[in-house]
């Protein structure tokens, strides 16, 4: 099998159909369906099944792709492992959720940019599915995400970062100082961002540990409507410490203490456990930009490298 046609394959399935396939790789439609037919001749099976409205694959098909991407992965490895560089250059692609995008990045890889003018940067938000296929396939060299301990992760775990979660209300709603207690917190109207997202979990666990059924009048799918409903008056906001701290020091916000609320959440760069870490990829991770933090004992354990990603 060439390495062209399983690239074309795997661009195939991507995009969802061959004339995208076709227009992303500079080829004719013509082409991409002849490299697909030509591997299904070799390999004696249909990969996919031709619809109206696009493409799906075949068993045989998701068979191949995971090996596909295997291929091309080690295929690339290669090529990078074999070529001389004295410096940083070629693309980094980078992806983050995209509260951690906003806040970190924009000063880490204006520096870095100035440093390796010569690599061309590819930035990417989203949430960690999205994220996870994307590092997965090839796609993205590092995923900058909040860990999370329910799973194993099989990934290769660089820069780690602890983040507080902060409770955060209109100045003036509960006064400096005044620390909630626990067993009032029925009365209190909390925003609170999407379900499944790390700060409401770690809220959540702390409600349910104590026995708190917690008004939510809002929820929100974004960090800044959080904010902006918390400095409207609309109620306590649950939100990471890096996401509302410069507004608290701006006395747009007022930090509001929970008793026995003193959560956090870490975060850490990941890179696929097969991925040959190329100059530009090592010279992020030791940016003088970057902050620096340790990877927790919880982070080390929980992070094991797996081969079977």
């Amino acid at each position: 099998m060439e390495l062209r046609n399983l690239n074309t394959f795997v661009r195939a399935v991507d995009a969802g159909s061959f004339s995208r396939a076709a227009s992303e790789l500079g080829y004719t439609q013509s082409t991409v369906t002849a490299q697909i037919q030509g591997l299904e001749e070799e390999l004696g099976v249909q990969l996919f099944d031709r619809l109206p409205k696009g493409i799906t694959l075949t068993r045989p098909g998701e068979v191949l792709l995971k090996h596909a991407r295997s291929l091309l992965l080690e295929a690339e490895n290669a090529r990078l492992a074999v070529k001389s560089q004295r410096e940083p250059s070629g693309k980094l692609r980078i992806g983050a959720f995209s509260s951690l995008c906003t806040a970190f990045l924009p000063d880490l890889l204006r520096q870095y940019h100035q440093l390796y003018p010569k690599v061309d940067l590819v930035v990417r938000s989203g949430g960690i599915e999205a994220l996870r296929d994307m590092l997965g396939s090839g796609r993205l060299d590092f995923a900058w995400v909040i860990a999370d301990w329910k799973e194993r992760s099989p990934w290769r775990a660089f820069c780690g970062m602890s983040h507080p979660i902060w409770a955060v209300a209109a100045p003036g709603r509960y006064g400096p100082g005044k620390i909630l207690p626990a067993s009032g917190l029925e009365d209190v109207t909390f925003l609170l961002t999407e379900p499944g997202c790390p700060y409401r979990r770690q809220f959540e666990l702390f409600c349910s540990k104590n026995g708190i059924v917690p008004h939510v009048l809002m929820e929100a799918d974004s960090i800044e409507g959080i904010r902006t409903f918390a400095r409207s008056g609309l109620g306590v906001g649950i939100l990471p410490d890096f996401a509302v701290r410069s507004m608290v020091q701006e006395g747009a916000l007022e930090r509001v203490m929970i008793e026995g609320f003193t959560p956090a959440v870490e975060s850490a760069l990941f890179c696929h456990p097969v991925k040959w870490m190329t100059p530009a990829m090592e010279a992020f991770c030791s940016c003088p930009g970057r902050r620096r933090g340790r990877i927790s004992k919880k982070l080390k354990k929980s992070l094991e490298i797996r081969r079977n990603f």
